[in-house]
């Protein structure tokens, strides 16, 4: 079998088989525009909630010697910076590898297997046909996590393994800086993973090799066939820390604050606070503009969902088809840009009057100019 290989198929449909599609599309539109404002109304209000957590955590928050605990601080927001301990080394006894002064041990597994792909094109036709051509093609490529063959539009001669190996992560239990024991979700929050240095006398598992970092089971890793494995290390090395939690005996836990966001920070390195916290604000501005770009998106695919009769009536002719999907992406644009705006400013308007009233202009005018500029296109 070839390394790369493919098959074709064409589906022809008539201009009344389509009907339905169109139906299809205007419900899940509808649900999409609906989810849109769902999410764009509640992710102003988590930012908010954030944003004044973290403001009064910045202001509240007391850095405090790691030598001892101070019951006077029981509860409170802490930050403290300094060498982690740990009481073990890291252990992957299914692989025999170990890794001394580590806070986390990752084990990265993949399967040489079959992997397709598909590329489609539609044709249209005039009477509102077309016919749509798929092409299946096969490959092998090394993959984390298996790759069910079974569901492949053509298995035969693509036959997958089971995969009885898979990736896993081992975070250490009990690490301290000095008298503070460090709760496990600030492990997690740790990703700068390096190599793990593997000498020459680390014995392997039966069945596999040592081929310089990796373990490798099969022939030839210059030549790898369909379920060869190959497994590779990575640790997060146990030096300096810096945490901002809440102190809960000698342990380092989850602030709760009283609109119930949690503060919960932790940082490799040595950090002040108002660094820590100046971060932790940047994360959420980051993860809220996601949000926001996510419910516009939301919002504009519900709206052109939500035209797709238009779409099947003028699918007849080819060429109308063609401007009427111009036209109404120009006339989701102009709806979602303004809607999206509103509905951001009407969710600050309890706590950021001014903001929220700069957020309504915005869209106003952004309608405007959006519909002066398609009366100017539909002119010409």
């Amino acid at each position: 079998m070839a390394d790369d290989d493919s098959f074709t198929v064409t589906q022809h449909r008539n201009w009344f088989s389509r009907f339905g599609d169109s139906i299809a599309g205007v419900i899940v539109g509808l649900l999409l525009f609906a989810v849109s404002f769902v999410v764009l109304f509640w992710n102003e209000s988590r930012a908010v909630d954030a944003i004044t957590a973290l403001d009064l955590g910045a202001k509240t928050v007391v850095s405090v010697s790691t030598e001892r605990v101070d019951p006077a601080n029981q509860g409170r927001l802490i930050h403290l910076s300094g060498p982690v301990t740990v009481p073990a080394a890291l252990e992957d006894k299914q692989f025999r590898v170990s890794a001394a002064n580590a806070l986390r041990l990752s084990r990265q597994v993949e399967m040489y297997q079959w992997v397709e792909t598909e590329e489609q094109k539609t044709e249209k036709s005039v009477g509102g046909g077309e016919t749509t051509t798929t092409t299946y093609r096969y490959s092998r490529q090394w993959r984390e996590g298996a790759v069910e063959s079974s569901r492949f539009k053509r298995p035969e001669g693509h036959h997958n393994p089971a995969m009885h190996h898979t990736s896993r992560r081992i975070d250490v239990q009990g690490a301290k800086i000095g008298a503070f024991t460090l709760d496990h979700s600030q492990i997690t929050q740790l990703d700068a993973f390096e190599p793990l240095p593997v000498t020459g006398d680390t014995p392997a598992p039966p069945g596999f090799r040592w081929v310089g970092e990796q373990l490798y089971r099969g022939t030839s890793p210059q030549d790898p066939q369909v379920g060869d494995l190959r497994v590779s290390f990575s640790m997060v090395p146990a030096t300096s820390l810096s945490v901002v939690a809440a102190q809960s005996g000698s342990t380092l836990a989850e602030y709760t604050t009283n609109q119930g966001y949690g503060i919960n920070l932790s940082a490799i390195g040595t950090h002040t606070a108002a660094a820590m916290f100046t971060q932790a604000k940047r994360d959420e501005a980051t993860l809220t503009w996601i949000l926001r770009g996510a419910g516009f998106l939301l919002m504009l695919f519900g709206l052109m969902l939500m035209s797709s009769p238009l779409h099947w009536l003028a699918s007849l002719l080819p060429l109308l088809e063609s401007l009427v999907s111009a036209a109404t992406f120009v006339m989701a644009l102009a709806v979602a840009i303004p809607l999206t705006l509103v509905t951001i400013a009407l969710a600050w308007l309890t706590y950021r009057p001014l903001l929220a009233g700069g957020l309504i202009l915005g869209g106003l005018a952004g309608a405007f100019i959006i519909k002066r500029m398609a009366g100017k296109k539909v002119a010409t």
